[in-house]
Order: C-alpha cells, then sequence, then structure tokens
C-alpha cells in the first residue's frame, strides 16, 4: 500500500461557518456520523512517499515553494456533486487565475524535485471542499441524489482568507493528521 500525505487550505471565516453548518445538516439528516466530522479542507496536493526520509524531504521541498506564496483570497461558488462510486456532495471553489497559479507552482515544483503528485494538471483540477461521502457511514446512491437536491439550490458565495496550508497524513482525527503547517507571507 502506498503511502500519501495531503497538502490542504483550510477555509476560515465565513466559507468554514457556513459549510459546517451545512456539514452537519446533511451528516444528521442521512446519518452520516462514524465518530468525528472530518475537517473541512481543500486539498491541493495528494503526494506518494516511500519512507519517513523521503516525507522529510517533501515538507522541506513544500517549505520552500511555498516560501514565495503570499496569502489569498478562496471563494465558494455553490455545490457539485461526483456521482458512483463517491456520492460526494461537494462545494465549488472557484479556479482563480492566483489559485490556477499558485497550484501550478506547486504540483510542478513536487514534480521537478522528483516526487510522486496527481495527475491533474492546472487546467484539469476542479478544485471543491468535500462535504459529504467521503467519510462517515457509507451511503446509497440514492440517499445522495437526494442531499444533492437538498443543497445544490442554495446560493452559497462566501469567500475564506488563506494564510496556512497544512501537510496532513490521511486521518481524520486531528490529534494523528496534522504533520506541518505552513504560514504563507509571500
Amino acid at each position: 500500500m502506498e503511502n500519501l500525505v495531503y497538502l490542504v487550505a483550510v477555509p476560515k471565516g465565513s466559507l468554514l461557518y457556513c459549510s459546517q453548518k451545512i456539514q452537519q445538516f446533511l451528516w444528521d439528516k442521512y446519518d452520516l456520523h462514524r465518530g468525528e466530522l472530518p475537517e473541512l479542507h481543500l486539498t491541493l496536493e495528494a503526494i506518494s512517499y516511500k519512507d519517513q526520509e523521503e516525507l522529510q524531504s517533501i515538507r522541506k521541498v513544500i517549505r520552500d515553494l511555498l516560501a514565495n506564496i503570499a496569502p489569498f483570497e478562496m471563494m465558494a461558488s455553490g455545490f457539485s456533486y461526483i456521482p458512483c462510486p463517491y456520492n460526494c456532495i461537494t462545494i465549488h471553489i472557484v479556479k482563480t487565475k492566483e489559485l490556477k497559479e499558485i497550484y501550478q507552482q506547486i504540483h510542478e515544483g513536487l514534480e521537478k524535485k522528483g516526487f510522486q503528485v496527481r495527475e491533474f494538471s492546472s487546467n484539469e483540477i476542479v478544485f471543491h471542499i468535500s462535504l459529504a461521502g467521503i467519510h462517515g457511514r457509507q451511503w446509497s446512491e440514492e440517499e445522495s441524489r437526494r442531499a444533492w437536491k437538498d443543497v445544490k439550490d442554495f446560493h452559497i458565495q462566501n469567500s475564506s482568507f488563506v494564510d496556512e496550508f497544512q501537510l496532513w497524513f490521511p486521518e481524520l482525527t486531528s490529534d494523528k493528521k496534522v504533520i506541518e503547517k505552513f504560514w504563507l507571507k509571500g
């Protein structure tokens, strides 16, 4: 089994507050609870590593890549539905020129250093925050489609100031998840 870590941006402010309320509504209505709710986040990259030495190298490269990235605004615009096999309800994050360039800088920087990352180019990636469908009780396609109908017409146009990225293990519990926090200074 391959080892993966995730570079994420955690929303703040009105986007986080609104997203949490919608996530809570979906998890309660469809009884998805299996432990704590997953922390809401925008995944920027998934990176494979072989061992602890390579993980330490990834951390250093990410620090270097983020050194010149300034804090930025992340904007939400509506919802998306990812069908089977994921059955996932997400908040669509606008692919601004700035977010696209940040993703490209991180993605290509990690690739150039020889790390295995996802195969999405900056033109292909669809930025989103998952609300329901990835974690918790596995729900049916019918349930996820009903949930999609519950939220699809709700107008979410919130934004979040992003001044921090985090490198995560694929764990749900906070005490085991965060490997390192990276503050954006630009």
